[in-house]
């Protein structure tokens, strides 16, 4: 699993296509690349009409008898601008057009949809430590890490999972991945705006429990962090996932104070020092 919440895998021999679930992909990529599909679907089935005009001589008025003027000819009449300086002038030519235009019109009324889509889709924007902690606080070993959220806006009954994820063979020599909870000193917020400090317990239903810091290591976990709330702008239901790795633990560190409260009681958060810990030595 990557730092997101995408799963670094390889599908082979996968019955997925990816033709058929192409609105889903384009909804999951970044704008950056929704603006490259569209530019290059928007050329290409251009000059893919563009050939077809050029295809039968006369098909459209006589000064568009080259691939330029045919393309813009496309271009205007799959916007459904037209123009009128070049028009169909055979009955090949009107067919042409007709299958353009609506071409055209489901083309943009899908673009329309997908951009509406990606931008009323609900997302959170959280920044998580660098590195998860393995310390002491209230004179008990916990692990930790924090989060807060990056945007001003409230994320209402906020709740957090911590899981780890593993790898382990059956009695029967079956290789199986499995996901199991940790426990969590409190995973509930009402109201989640500045930051959070999650704990986990290292006690004795810890599955690190009275290991050393190489025996820790050794395990090679991963650690899925879960956060699911409701955004407090939209008032829609929102989710964001990481990942942390044995590798990201740090022993006997603590973090370094971000939180500043004001004469006036305005609280202020310094996102400079996020990631910043200190040894307790």
């Amino acid at each position: 699993m990557k730092k997101d919440d995408t799963f670094n895998i390889i599908k082979k021999n996968s019955p997925e296509n990816r033709h058929r679930d192409l609105y889903h992909n384009l909804l999951k990529i970044s704008w950056l690349n929704v603006l490259f599909v569209y530019v290059l679907f928007f050329i290409t089935i251009n000059f893919i009409f563009a050939g077809l005009y050029l295809l039968v001589p006369g098909s459209i008025t006589a000064e568009a008898n080259n691939i330029k003027q045919a393309f813009f000819f496309s271009v205007q009449t799959f916007s459904t601008v037209g123009y009128g300086t070049i028009s169909p002038v055979s009955f090949y030519g009107n067919i042409i057009v007709v299958l353009e235009i609506m071409t055209g019109v489901v083309s943009m009324a899908v673009t329309t949809g997908l951009v509406f889509a990606k931008f009323s889709k609900p997302s959170a924007k959280l920044i998580y430590s660098s590195n998860l902690i393995m310390t002491k606080f209230d004179e008990k070993d916990v692990l930790m890490f924090r989060m807060a959220n990056a945007r001003s806006n409230n994320i209402i009954s906020a709740n957090v999972e911590f899981h780890y994820l593993y790898s382990t063979v059956s009695p029967e020599g079956i290789s199986i991945v499995r996901f199991l909870p940790l426990k969590l000193l409190r995973s509930y917020s009402p109201i989640f705006s500045l930051s959070w400090s999650v704990f986990h317990p290292v006690d004795s239903e810890s599955p690190f429990f009275g290991k050393t810091i190489e025996e820790i290591k050794n395990l090679h976990f991963e650690f899925i962090v879960i956060l699911k709330g409701t955004d407090g702008t939209f008032s829609q239901n929102i989710y964001d996932t990481y990942r942390y790795k044995t590798d990201d633990i740090l022993f006997n560190h603590h973090f370094v104070n971000i939180l500043e409260r004001l004469d006036d009681g305005t609280r202020v958060i310094d996102y400079a020092k996020f990631h910043h810990t200190v040894n307790n030595g």
